[in-house]
């Protein structure tokens, strides 16, 4: 059974539960008392939204209303903003039309925001292989509040002007109208995560560096019984023979890493599952140079190892019962006196020579080296079964599939499938794609065993994921997220999404996490559906559809073993008594 979190939200931005909204919302908006402004509700500046449902009527909704998702109309008078939310939302659906009404509350300076009438129907995504499906009603609570906390994330720490950046308090107090404490408990931390993914993406190469990164996992991993495994640093990476990632960050000032840690949350399994993140804190391309228009957002390039960062964050405050292992590679590329050339011979971790014919795709040569470090060498307390890494890692990747999902390369079948639930269930997509022989063949070096980029321009996501293919060991599973579309984010804000680094993928690997009997899972913690995309829920909390107000159902069993045996043993005794009542 997964186990209660506190109630206590530790990040700034949180949303509270409130069954008791319409006695004491006055006094929780009253602790922020301003002047009514034009623009603002009225003088006590607190609002309520309600999601349009597909069956209700005219009546009640504003004027010209259309329940179309996305849409947005305030009701001054009763002091209420109507999100349309269209006939059969989506995940994705959902999560604007929360967005939109938190930033709608923001710009009208509510001091407070009340979530009313949560829908009933929140879909996951669909695609070719799987249609969509209801979302259970305490996952609709759960995302809501997730929704709300990153919806009122706002990256100003930079600013002349701010009011105290992202790290400050929200001014506007944010409720839902649920008694789900459990669910939205667990809703602040998945968006806290999420906005911490963002706020490590957001900051820039001159104090984002790879020291910093690793200083935040000993700060803020450690305290939460994430244990530090391996930190190997500038020369000693060499020693080690990670070449390939020393060679990347050999022209900057900054020493590269390279950190290796280790959540245990269930002590019963000898198996884990390796979470290894790309964590490249600037790129700008090496001696191949990016030109001008490609190089301002490169800060961003380190968003695989920002996911894998705030995602065991959150395994670790939801107290998850599985075993995961997080592997960064950090380094900054860019030019010195000492950077690699291209048509650099490279020798990596696991002794394969690697032709450089392309210093900015560097990103898969830390990976390569990354990799082979956590599956051979590094000193772990479980067996690793599964590997997923996750990278910004091609362009290709964003041309073929845009800014919406991430490629999924795999050679696992089950893997890609539960990965590609868990798309779908928390809206962060992922699209599988193929390595073949022709990828594999592209990547074979001349004079060396590889080369770090083709000698064409084809496929190019597909050959770097050819590419890291040879850095994985025989039997293990694997699969590759090439994020760099849905990743990095732009200058401006974009649907839910605010501007800067989105915080792809850590809501989607959390699900993994919960919807699929991954290694070193408790497999009777953690309930294992289909690929429909409904994410699992511990025996507190019933799937079955909740109240109005979502409520959690009560539990309605304590064990399905001890049921089942009672169930026998019953069956027993009214044989044995129907055979004593013939002999009589």
């Amino acid at each position: 059974m997964l186990k209660k979190v506190s109630s206590r939200s530790p990040f700034p931005i949180s949303v509270a539960a409130s069954p008791w909204l319409s006695q004491d919302i006055g006094r929780a908006a009253g602790k922020r008392k301003k002047d009514a402004q034009a623009g603002s509700v009225n003088a006590d500046h607190t609002l309520s939204v309600e999601f349009a449902s597909p069956d209700r009527t005219a009546e009640g909704l504003p004027f010209g209303f259309r329940n179309a998702a996305g849409n947005l109309a305030l009701d001054s008078e009763r002091r209420c903003l109507f999100a349309g939310l269209g006939t059969k939302p989506t995940v994705r659906e959902y999560r604007l039309a929360v967005t939109n009404a938190v930033r709608e509350a923001q710009k009208l300076q509510a001091s407070a925001l009340v979530l009313k009438s949560l829908p009933a129907n929140v879909h996951s995504m669909g695609d070719l292989f799987q249609e969509p499906s209801v979302l259970p009603s305490i996952d609709v609570v759960e995302k809501t509040a997730s929704f709300a906390v990153t919806a009122a994330y706002k990256y100003t720490r930079l600013r002349l002007n701010k009011e105290g950046g992202d790290e400050a308090k929200n001014p506007m107090g944010i409720f839902i109208d649920s008694v789900a404490t459990d669910a939205i408990a667990r809703g602040n931390i998945i968006g806290g995560c999420i906005n911490e993914a963002r706020s490590l993406g957001n900051l820039r190469e001159d104090e984002g560096s790879p020291q910093l990164y690793y200083e935040w996992i000993t700060k803020e991993l450690a305290p939460l019984g994430v244990k530090v495994r391996h930190v190997l640093r500038g020369e000693k990476l060499r020693g080690a023979g990670l070449n390939l990632l020393y060679n990347v960050g050999k022209g900057s000032r900054h020493k590269s890493y390279l950190v290796v840690f280790e959540y245990t949350g269930n002590r019963h399994s000898d198996e884990a599952t390796a979470l290894v993140g790309k964590g490249v804190t600037f790129d700008s391309g090496g001696l191949s140079l990016k030109p001008a228009g490609s190089m301002e957002g490169m800060h961003l390039d380190m968003m695989g190892a920002a996911t894998v960062m705030s995602t065991i964050k959150a395994i670790a405050l939801l107290q998850l019962p599985v075993n995961v292992v997080g592997a960064v590679g950090l380094a900054e590329n860019t030019i010195g006196p000492d950077s690699y050339f291209p048509s650099s011979i490279i020798t990596s971790r696991k002794g394969l020579t690697v032709e450089v014919r392309n210093t900015d795709a560097e990103g898969r040569l830390i990976l390569a080296d990354t990799l082979t470090f956590v599956q051979r060498d590094a000193k772990l307390t479980k067996k690793l079964k599964t590997v997923i890494d996750i990278a910004t890692l091609t362009g290709a990747i964003l041309i073929g599939l845009g800014s919406r999902r991430a490629g999924m390369f795999s050679n696992d079948l089950h893997l890609s499938q539960h990965l590609m639930a868990s798309g779908r269930s928390s809206g962060d997509e992922l699209w599988p794609m193929p390595i073949g022989e022709e990828h594999k063949n592209a990547m074979k070096g001349g004079i060396a065993d590889l080369r770090n980029v083709s000698s064409d321009k084809e496929a190019g996501s597909c050959t770097a994921a050819a590419f890291l293919s040879n850095f994985i060991e025989d039997g293990m599973k694997w699969a590759h997220l090439d994020i760099a579309g849905p990743g990095m984010g732009g200058d401006k804000p974009k649907g839910f999404q605010p501007a800067g680094a989105p915080g792809f993928g850590v809501q989607m690997l959390l699900d993994y996490f919960r919807l699929t009997p991954v290694d070193g899972a408790v497999s009777d913690a953690v309930d294992v559906t289909s690929t429909d995309g409904t994410v699992a829920t511990s025996d507190e909390e019933s799937t079955a559809p909740a109240t109005a107000s979502g409520a959690e159902n009560p539990p309605k069993r304590k064990g399905i073993k001890k049921a089942q045996n009672a169930k026998k043993d019953l069956k027993v005794k009214q044989k044995k008594r129907h055979t004593r009542r013939r002999k009589q």
